[in-house]
């Protein structure tokens, strides 16, 4: 009995140097757009900040940042309570908008793989509805985990604050591996969504549950190829994220190195280090230096995106072959299967 995964692994190979060699730098950037909002090793958004209160002078240069007299700066309550929840709603809200795009972005990344053409506009439109699909239903399995968390604290929390801290941390001692456990298959059905569903759902125009309906039946019937395929995947994964660590640690010093030097400029054109808190309390200051992080972030980010660009399209690959080898009405790549085989 032969293993479709053990097979796999070097015949994504040889689809990865199809699809990306010779090398073409349009190709490969607009992959990295694509790879950038993709689960996996790595891409957050940042977000920058801040805050300037003042004393009542003019010259936000020369206004002291604590009062005359020593005493402490006086900061409303409300004012924080206020500012941390715009944070959290401004967070979320990014953090929702990058997770739809991300899920339009996975299918745009798997009709990519099967064309070997990258448009991502053009597979964004096509796709939208679908990404929307896969956008609710990994909402969905988000709150599968967070709501019974929720239920926990709000038990949890009066119970403590009633002076029986004892019961408060039994309780949740007792209800940790059921959550790690809750945690661990709401992964493996996204996973699963991701890397198997999305394809059927490609190929035959199918929404999330039409799509696990239809692959629910050869996941079954090959279940201890898909087996294999969970246990090699994990450790190609950490392989993954391995590497992209030790690339990434060496581009961030490179990149760094420009972004410190223009830093210092604007340190010395703000008055130099000896002023340097009366150049963070200057609004226009904390503009530059802000957007300065900013840009320090993103450049890195589409840096790191570049890396994962080749091991994120041999894991595709790698997922695409399995998939075909154990239902071949479910295969998206046909042709490079005989060209590689």
């Amino acid at each position: 009995m032969s293993w479709y995964a053990v097979e796999a692994l070097d015949d994504a190979i040889e689809g990865t140097r199809e699809f990306l060699f010779p090398f073409d730098a349009g190709t490969w950037l607009r992959l990295a757009i694509v790879v950038f909002f993709l689960g996996g090793a790595s891409s957050a958004s940042p977000f920058q900040g801040g805050m300037q209160f003042s004393s009542g002078s003019n010259d936000p240069v020369s206004a002291p940042l604590i009062p005359p007299d020593g005493g402490d700066v006086s900061i409303p309550t409300d004012t924080i309570l206020m500012v941390v929840a715009a944070v959290i709603i401004v967070a979320v809200l990014l953090g929702l908008l990058f997770t739809l795009i991300g899920s339009v972005m996975e299918f745009a990344f798997v009709e990519s793989l099967r064309s070997q053409e990258v448009h991502v506009r053009r597979y964004m439109s096509r796709y939208f509805g679908q990404g929307l699909r896969l956008f609710v239903f990994r909402l969905v399995l988000f709150l599968v985990v967070v709501l019974p968390i929720g239920v926990l604290i709000l038990v949890t929390v009066p119970v403590f604050s009633a002076g029986s801290p004892s019961i408060a941390a039994g309780t949740v001692l007792v209800f940790i591996p059921v959550f790690i456990l809750l945690a661990l298959f709401v992964a493996l059905v996204d996973g699963l969504t991701t890397n198997f569903v999305v394809p059927v759902m490609i190929l035959q125009e199918r929404g999330v549950i039409a799509g696990w309906q239809a692959f629910w039946p050869t996941l079954r019937g090959e279940w201890k190829q898909y087996g294999v395929y969970l246990v090699l995947k994990f450790f190609l994964a950490i392989a993954g994220g391995f590497l992209v660590s030790i690339a990434g640690g060496i581009i961030a010093v490179f990149l760094l190195i420009p972004f410190a030097i223009f830093a210092v400029l604007l340190v010395v054109a703000f008055g130099g280090f000896a002023a340097i808190s009366a150049t963070l309390s200057n609004p226009v200051a904390l503009v530059l230096f802000g957007a300065l992080v900013l840009g320090y972030v993103v450049c890195l980010l589409f840096a790191l995106a570049l890396v994962r660009v080749p091991i994120q399209t041999y894991l595709g690959y790698f997922s695409l072959l399995v998939l075909g080898d154990t239902n071949r009405e479910f295969d998206l790549i046909p042709e490079l299967r005989e060209e590689i085989r």
